[in-house]
């Protein structure tokens, strides 16, 4: 066999393993990752594939086109119970524990977190949506709830 056909047949193995390769597991949460934003294009919330069992993420609420509040949030996976730390414009990080709430895990693609001793929100659900991502806050009670939706973002 010449060495341009050798050549040009390892070549064509490479480039056919590439195409066919499988998709990386994004995890129980790939559902989170993207770029997602609110119908008005106020809220923006981003989330990074895991990365040894960590996704990044951040927040921004524009207002005027101007940046009114951000987020900077990590969600850790590796526990069997998984933790989400969050800190708001650079305020001190607090940490929500994933709970064990039997309706909560069997919600396919649907993650809630808690954390009673943090004065607001105690509680966090992130779900996917038919046209993308939505989330809510509240008291451990339910009480003061406030949701936000996203559809994936264009750009």
């Amino acid at each position: 066999m010449s060495l341009k056909l050798l050549t040009a047949t390892a070549l064509g193995l490479a480039l056919a393993a590439c195409a066919t390769s499988p998709k990386r597991d994004l995890g129980r949460f790939g559902f989170m990752v993207g770029c997602w934003k609110s119908a008005d294009g106020v809220n923006l919330e981003v989330w990074s594939p895991p990365e040894g069992g960590i996704m990044f993420g951040y927040a921004t609420t524009t207002r005027n086109g101007q940046l009114a509040t951000f987020e900077q949030s990590r969600l850790d996976t590796r526990p069997s119970r998984a933790l989400y730390t969050a800190s708001p414009e650079g305020q001190r990080s607090v940490t929500f524990v994933e709970t064990r709430d039997p309706a909560a895990l069997v919600a396919p693609n649907t993650i809630t977190l808690e954390n009673g001793d943090h004065d607001y929100p105690q509680r966090i659900t992130y779900r996917s949506t038919e046209n993308g991502l939505a989330a809510s806050i509240s008291l451990l009670d339910g009480t003061r709830p406030f949701s936000y939706s996203w559809e994936r973002c264009e750009d």
